[in-house]
């Protein structure tokens, strides 16, 4: 058993620990602030002060997990074994940085409590994250660091196990738009014609007419190649369905729709669902509780599961609300604007509430990748974001991390902008299924 000691037992050094040694690393450990009870015991141990003891692994801790609140951080970074590393320091250590501080500062978003300038969406931009401007939002550092510690840790005690992890990939969709034309009615219909006059859109025009004639499928109607895919590969998709009221930004089919409603509960009944909580839920908090009941209604089964539209999230508002509203599981930690980690990590942790210095019961799974940054943000064609995401799943093997994966329907269609994509979306799949 590992023995743990640090001056005082404070909520965020108590969650970091229990992320890295319990969530990450896999293996049991005792915590202690008696000195005395480190220098006597006889197993393997780990010093977390500002004192080095001669016999135990000794990691130098910055101040940030002993304090509490909100100030600017100093953040020096430097480079360790090809790593970017948070929390530099100059001591004696058995690594030249805080790691606990560095894994904090990440998962908790520290920096997104912090004033920023926000994007047109009111959300916190990827480029003003720490991680892009280190350059190292493509690696999942949070990772590393806790594979860093084990690696210290065993060559002093050769006999202290850690559980074995493997890679996992999870594929996500959102619903946000179930079929681009049918179902629409006669006012949204005639207003979509009427924007495909006035932009010369010729092709959307005469589309539109074939699938409402019934002589072509609806290009977003793509369920049943999906259904093919988790099939031959043994895929266990989530699928998170918009149901908000529609408005500017919610355009989804009306949530009493009877073709609608039937599609959900087909897809229910052999996949995973959650909620993809509504752009105005942001303004409008009792709008989680609505949609998601209606959800419950669609699918006779309990909704936990979460993903805000647009990824539009506030901290530690949006995540407050959720809780509020019976939320324990949400996959909206990504960027709409780089692929990449977020937090700095690929495997799931528990939101640290900072305003309130608490753990919550909100189990948090970052998104590395969306389909929708690839064409849209980044202008990438299908074969370089092919090959731009398998280096983000290379990343993650290397730690035995998750690779989430967000899709929408319309992203395997054989018309519009995603032409040509079906086949590499195929070949990703199989690609992180060759690495379960």
């Amino acid at each position: 058993m590992l023995l743990i000691y640090a001056p005082s037992a404070t909520p965020r050094l108590q969650y970091t620990l229990q992320l890295i040694f319990h969530g990450l690393l896999h293996t049991a450990y005792e915590f202690t602030t008696d000195l005395s009870r480190l220098a006597a015991y006889e197993g393997p141990k780990l010093n977390y002060s500002r004192n080095k003891t001669a016999d135990a692994v000794y990691l130098y801790s910055d101040q940030l997990l002993f304090s509490t609140g909100l100030s600017l951080q100093t953040v020096i970074c430097a480079d360790y074994k090809n790593l970017k590393t948070l929390f530099h320091h100059g001591q004696t250590a058995d690594l030249p940085f805080d790691p606990l501080a560095a894994t904090f500062y990440l998962v908790s978003r520290y920096e997104e409590y912090l004033p920023f300038q926000p994007d047109e969406h009111g959300r916190f931009p990827a480029e003003e994250s720490l991680n892009f401007k280190e350059g190292f939002h493509q690696i999942p550092v949070v990772n590393h660091y806790a594979l860093l510690i084990r690696e210290i840790l065993q060559s002093k005690y050769p006999d202290l196990t850690f559980t074995a992890q493997h890679f996992h990939f999870q594929l996500t969709y959102d619903i946000d738009m179930a079929f681009a034309f049918r179902e629409k009615g006669f006012l949204r219909n005639t207003g979509g014609f009427l924007r495909s006059l006035k932009n010369l859109n010729l092709s959307e025009m005469a589309l539109r007419i074939q699938v409402l004639s019934g002589l072509e499928d609806d290009p977003f109607d793509t369920f049943n190649d999906q259904q093919s895919l988790h099939k031959k590969y043994n895929l266990h998709p989530i699928y998170f369905f918009l149901l908000g009221d529609y408005s500017s930004y919610d355009k989804n089919l009306s949530w009493t729709n009877k073709q609608f409603q039937e599609m959900v509960k087909a897809i229910s009944t052999v996949n995973e669902t959650g909620i993809h909580s509504s752009y105005a839920s942001n303004s409008f908090p009792e709008k989680v509780v609505i949609e998601k009941e209606r959800l419950e209604q669609m699918t006779g089964k309990k909704v936990f599961r979460n993903r805000q539209h647009f990824l539009k999230m506030q901290l530690p508002l949006t995540y407050r609300q959720l809780l509020a509203a019976g939320i324990t599981e949400d996959y909206t930690m990504g960027y709409s604007s780089q692929t990449g980690f977020r937090a700095g990590i690929a495997s799931p942790f528990y939101f640290y509430d900072i305003s309130a210095e608490c753990t919550t019961d909100l189990l948090i799974y970052p998104f590395a990748a969306m389909d929708a940054t690839l064409l849209y943000y980044l202008k990438l064609d299908a074969d370089t974001s092919l090959l731009q995401v398998k280096k983000l799943v290379d990343e993650v093997r290397k730690v035995n991390g998750t690779f989430t994966f967000l899709a929408h329907n319309d992203l395997i269609s054989s018309k519009g902008p995603w032409l040509g994509w079906k086949e590499n979306f195929e070949s990703l799949i199989a690609y992180c299924m060759l690495q379960e």
